[in-house]
């Protein structure tokens, strides 16, 4: 996976749009670059951007979401409306573009974000969506989050701590670096599950000493008396009900004898009540006899009553006639006065309908004129509105005469100007329009051929400064190789005669452990010599180890700098060949454009232009022109509104002369207003009034014709009803209406007599059942004793029988709650066996994995991952040198000094300490193992894109000489693109190629790529 370019726009401090390409440029070049600045100048930023383009996350903060950006300030350059970052890979010969963006509403609130994957090739949406595309990107690349962290941004000065640290101190900073916290924290988890299960146990064992049963004995002794007492209850029982019997029987000859008292004192009573109510029963009698005679009653009473109220009805229509005939008169003077001449009865309808007529015609002719007229002026108005739309040019008149006059004064103007101005005709109009419009496009495409001009001008000078600048880089490389090409065969020789000095050196310190065995007085197996000067003191070489060392370092970094200078002069010649071919194609490009400008030049009538200052003075000629035709167009306009408004001023003056003289017509008629509303009330009364009179007549006739008939039928129900009273010997009507009773009176008295009747029966019918059970209770009868007695047998009994309930109760609820004691215990063994089975496996887990603090399983874990780790070091180790292997301590080292371990492969495979290493050899080992952490993280994806965070500013010059050699020499092997990420001034000066940022006073950064 390779990162091939990134851009982003308002990113933290980075305001702006920003573009880094890794493919092209001084970075692809050089491959290896340094990412330089002060401290919170940006530097950081640029790793948040491909993060945040990836996976939505950046580092220090997390997830990013609409909140971290509102709230913390994060992401979103301060005053900034929108935001983006996006990051070009490379997986396997294909590019993708991850895109990720967000921006603010109208109302400045964030928006959702966007955020999509492209195929650079095609220019196709792979996946889009804020939730799918950070899985898709970790799909394509092979990595998550955290991998991709760990596998592209190397910690290079963690790894130096982490080489010298002890062991706990090591496995901490390892954990810090991985990421691995979760083994410490199911270390702690572990311990607390274990100490809970062994408390839980624990308190448990105390619930259960806790829990006490009964004794069996007193058990058993329990359930005897349980027996014997449940005996003694069913005897009590027996005698109670026996007793209960008698007593019942008692009461109910107490009972039945008071009830045949009562019964005896009711019907008693009852026989007054008969006696009253004789003279009900008497007007019952009398009511049955003479209600036949209701009907005949009712039709008298009706007949009556109907002669009255149609004599009251006859009075009312002849004072109603009178009336009537007075309004008649009185509609006929008032249409005599309002036609002017007499109206005949027979005339009335027709003579004010005619009026009515002719004044609506000559209302309706008259608001017809008025109608017209109005519409016209409306017209006038409005387009007097176009006219004066700028300035008053007419003003209104209400006297169409004299508005008249004012139009002339206008027009002749308006004429004026278009005779000047020589076009008559839209069709002149459009010609001239045409041909301004066509400069305009002329002069438009001018302006675009000159710019691009001028700006292949600029771009050609560009080159041909680049060309001059790259061939000097040329024939500086060249004059270093020639004196490289002097220095390496002197600097071979001497590297060569030291190496056999050392040898030689190394030949006599073999011998060492034979001169330790040697004693004064005994003879030397090599030489026999009987003296041993040496045995105890070392013979004095010419020690020039060291002067060899730094030799070969020289010879190593020189064969090196050779490298990296034939690599730099091969790509300056090859950027220079590229120049050259570059400015021939621009020569070329530039002659059409010359050609197409004198072209449009030529087309205009006018000289080739040489400065932007004479395009700019043709356009402005072009636009005064412009401006001419718009007068122009609106002087025709004006014209075309002129003539309307004149034609409208004339109807509008004929249209209100005609309506003056329909309202003169008019009102000669009719002096005023109202007239027909009066006309249609008069002829509504009259309609009014002529049915009044026909039905007032009619009345009349009728209700005489109905008291005659209502009269007679009188008359003969009284006949009838004189002949009854004499009958019955009855002497009024009256009378003999107070002796029929209403129904609900007669059905009440019925209702009593009714009533008295089932209490006579039911009086009876009680006597004789309390008779019958007296005798009966009286023959059940066994005992002599009283009621009393009875009852006071039987409460002592039934105390008797509660006591030994009572008994009772004690002894099941003690029975009961042993038994529930007993499950209870039975349920609590069952539980502590479950406890202690938990106890069991959390004891175990905890003495593998478990303690407080949880560094036990911290430290195993991280054990684990050094041990892989340093397996991963050792390859990268070898490809930046033969020298060393890196090694866990054994046991025994560890008990003394648990410090890593190297081997010296060139002091015959010597091991030793880690801290024995030079700064050099340190950043070497420590360098290999950032790569190392890469490649783990990484797995099976192979990482050309590196980023290494700071490590060296504690290295010396010549440490840092080598450090920045060991890079080039991996960059160049490897073809990788290594990024370093540093404020050291040396570094900056060491490694040309940079990504700068610099701070400026307002809070922004600025970035530039320089070399």
């Amino acid at each position: 996976m390779k990162i091939s370019k990134i851009s982003f726009k308002n990113i933290h401090s980075l305001r702006g749009e920003h573009h880094i390409d890794f493919l092209t440029g001084d970075l692809a070049d050089s491959g290896l670059f340094a990412i330089t600045g002060a401290t919170g100048s940006g530097k950081s930023t640029l790793l948040d951007v491909i993060t945040l383009a990836l996976f939505n996350k950046v580092p220090r903060i997390g997830a990013i979401s609409k909140a971290v950006i509102e709230d913390q300030g994060g992401i979103m350059t301060r005053n900034a409306v929108d935001c983006y970052a996006e990051v070009e890979y490379i997986v396997e010969g294909k590019t993708y573009r991850s895109h990720w963006s967000i921006e603010r509403n109208r109302n400045n609130n964030l928006k959702d974000r966007k955020q999509e994957i492209i195929d650079v090739a095609t220019g196709d949406i792979i996946e889009s969506g804020k939730s799918l595309v950070p899985p898709k990107n970790e799909e394509l690349i092979g990595l998550s989050y955290d991998q991709f962290v760990k596998a592209i941004v190397l910690s290079q000065g963690q790894f130096s701590k982490l080489l010298k640290a002890k062991r706990d101190e090591r496995n901490k900073l390892l954990e810090d670096i991985t990421g691995a916290k979760d083994y410490r924290s199911i270390g702690i988890a572990v311990y607390r599950k274990f100490k809970e299960a062994q408390d839980a146990c624990e308190k448990q064992e105390v619930r259960l000493g806790e829990v006490e049963l009964l004794p069996e004995e007193e058990k058993t002794k329990l359930i005897a008396q349980e027996r014997e007492l449940t005996k003694a209850k069913t005897t009590q029982k027996k005698a109670l009900e026996v007793l209960k019997a008698e007593i019942d029987n008692k009461k109910g000859i107490l009972k039945n004898e008071l009830v045949l008292k009562a019964n005896n004192d009711l019907q008693k009573q009852l026989a007054k009540d008969l006696d009253a109510f004789k003279k009900e029963e008497s007007r019952l009698q009398k009511h049955a006899k003479y209600v036949v005679h209701t009907p005949l009653i009712s039709d008298y009473e009706q007949k009556d009553k109907a002669l009255k109220e149609h004599t009251e009805e006859l009075s009312k229509q002849t004072a109603h006639e009178k009336m009537v005939l007075k309004d008649y008169n009185d509609l006929l003077q008032q249409a005599t006065t309002l036609l002017k001449k007499t109206v005949e009865p027979s005339e009335f309808n027709q003579a004010l309908n005619t009026l009515n007529t002719t004044y609506t015609a000559l209302k309706k002719d008259e608001d017809l004129a008025q109608a017209e007229a109005k519409l016209y002026e409306d017209a006038i108005k409005k387009l007097l509105g176009d006219i004066n739309k700028d300035t008053v040019r007419i003003p209104f008149d209400g006297q169409p005469s004299t508005f008249v006059t004012g139009v002339t004064p206008v027009e002749d103007k308006v004429l004026g100007f278009l005779k000047t101005a020589q076009v008559d005709t839209t069709h002149q109009l459009e010609a001239r329009e045409n041909k301004v419009n066509e400069s305009l496009a002329t002069l438009g495409s001018l302006k675009v051929a000159f710019t691009k001009y001028q700006s292949e001008l600029q771009q050609k000078q560009s080159k041909e400064t680049e060309l001059k600048g790259s061939e000097a880089q040329v024939v500086k490389h060249s004059a270093i190789l020639k004196d490289l090409d002097k220095e390496l065969p002197v600097l071979d020789a001497e590297v060569t005669k030291l190496t056999k000095e050392e040898e030689h050196r190394k030949t006599h310190q073999s011998l060492e452990a034979h001169r330790n065995q040697l004693v004064d007085g005994e003879a030397c197996p090599l030489c026999g010599a009987l003296e041993h000067p040496f045995a105890s003191q070392q013979p004095v070489f010419d020690v020039k180890a060291d002067v060899l060392r730094s030799k070969k370092e020289l010879l190593h970094t020189k064969r090196e700098l050779k490298a990296s200078i034939q690599a730099l002069l091969k790509s300056d010649q090859a950027t220079s060949k590229r120049l050259q071919k570059e400015l021939l194609e621009a020569e070329k490009a530039l002659q059409p454009k010359a050609t197409a400008i004198e072209k449009l030049c030529a087309s205009l009538e006018v000289a080739t232009v040489k400065t932007s200052a004479a395009i700019e003075s043709l356009e402005a000629q072009v636009l005064e022109d412009s401006k001419k035709l718009t007068q122009i167009k609106k002087a025709l306009h004006l014209r075309d509104l002129i003539t309307d408004l004149k034609i409208a001023a004339k109807l509008w003056e004929e249209k209100t002369r005609l309506k003056a003289e329909k309202e003169s017509k008019r009102k000669a008629l009719y002096e005023g207003d109202g007239l027909l509303e009066t006309i249609q009330t008069l002829l509504n009364r009259w309609s009014a009034n002529t049915q009044n009179r026909s039905h007032t007549t009619k009345t009349i006739t009728t209700l005489n014709a109905k008291i005659e008939e209502v009269s007679k039928e009188r008359s003969a129900f009284e006949t009838v009803l004189k002949d009854i009273l004499k009958q019955e010997g009855i002497n009024s009507l009256q009378e003999l209406k107070t002796n029929i009773l209403s129904e609900s009176q007669a059905e009440n008295i019925r209702r009593q007599q009714n009533t008295l009747q089932l209490k006579q029966e039911r009086l009876k019918t009680e006597q004789t059942a309390a008779l019958k059970e007296l005798e009966g209770f009286k023959k059940a009868i066994t005992k002599e004793d009283s009621l009393e007695e009875l009852q006071n047998k039987y409460t002592s009994l039934e105390e008797e029988s509660a006591r030994t309930n009572q008994q009772i109760g004690v002894i099941l609820t003690r029975l009961e709650a042993d038994k529930k004691i007993k499950a209870k215990q039975e349920e609590l063994l069952a539980e502590l066996k479950s406890l202690k089975k938990e106890e069991a496996l959390w004891k175990t887990m905890n003495s593998l994995i478990g303690d407080a603090n949880g560094k036990k399983f911290s430290n195993f874990v991280q054990d684990l991952t050094l041990e892989q780790l340093i397996g991963y070091t050792n390859l990268r180790l070898k490809d930046l040198s033969d020298r060393y292997v890196l090694d866990i301590p054994t046991a025994e080292e560890a008990d003394k000094n648990d410090a890593l371990k190297v081997f010296d492969m060139h002091q015959g495979d010597a091991r030793r300490t880690i801290n024995t290493l030079s700064g050099g050899e340190t950043f070497m080992v420590s360098l290999a193992m950032a790569f190392a952490l890469s490649d783990l993280a990484a797995k099976n994806v192979k990482i050309e894109s590196v980023f290494i965070d700071e490590g060296f500013g504690t290295l010396d010059p010549e440490t840092l000489n080598q450090a920045i050699t060991i890079l080039e020499k991996m960059q160049n092997e490897g073809d990788k693109s290594i990024g370093v990420i540093s404020h050291v001034e040396a570094l900056k000066e060491r490694i040309t190629t940079q990504i700068r940022l610099e701070k400026s006073g307002s809070g922004y950064s600025t970035l530039q790529i320089i070399k």
